[in-house]
């Protein structure tokens, strides 16, 4: 994804000011490609409490805590259907592809799938303490 403004550089604006009136910093960070989310998770370490990716709609199994103690998963997961294209209707994402010709989305609706995080997050300093997957629904049928 192109960049708007530079994420890197805008937290380095952000950070100082919401560290004035607290210590736990949440960043979701919306991105494309697992480089930039990992590379931005590590820039970061120490700054920030949590650095969460979006985006791909998969969950990813990579939550860990760096040095620094920040929280980080490459990717949250998805809210929705599991039994879809990241939350569209299967056929019509195929239709899509087969025909290179638009189609208007359709939110899925069955098998639904919740995913997340759960942080723990020291109150004083700010620094992630754990961060465990969370997946509700995934149970098979």
């Amino acid at each position: 994804m192109n960049n708007l403004e530079c994420p890197f550089r805008t937290a380095d604006t952000l950070i100082p000011q919401l560290a004035k009136t607290t210590p736990i910093i949440l960043v979701d960070f919306h991105a494309e490609a697992t480089s930039e989310k990992i590379a931005l998770a590590h820039y970061l370490d120490g700054r920030v409490s949590a650095v969460i990716g979006t985006h791909t709609h998969v969950q990813t199994a990579d939550e860990r805590i760096f040095s620094g103690g920040t929280a980080y998963i490459t990717d949250a997961g998805m809210t929705g259907s599991r039994d879809s294209v990241i939350g569209v209707r299967k056929e019509i994402i195929i239709e899509r592809f087969l025909h290179q010709l638009p189609v208007r989305f359709e939110v899925a609706k069955n098998d639904q799938v919740l995913n997340g995080v759960l942080l723990e997050i020291d109150e004083e300093n700010g620094r992630g303490k754990s961060i465990d997957r969370v997946a509700v629904g995934l149970e098979e049928k």
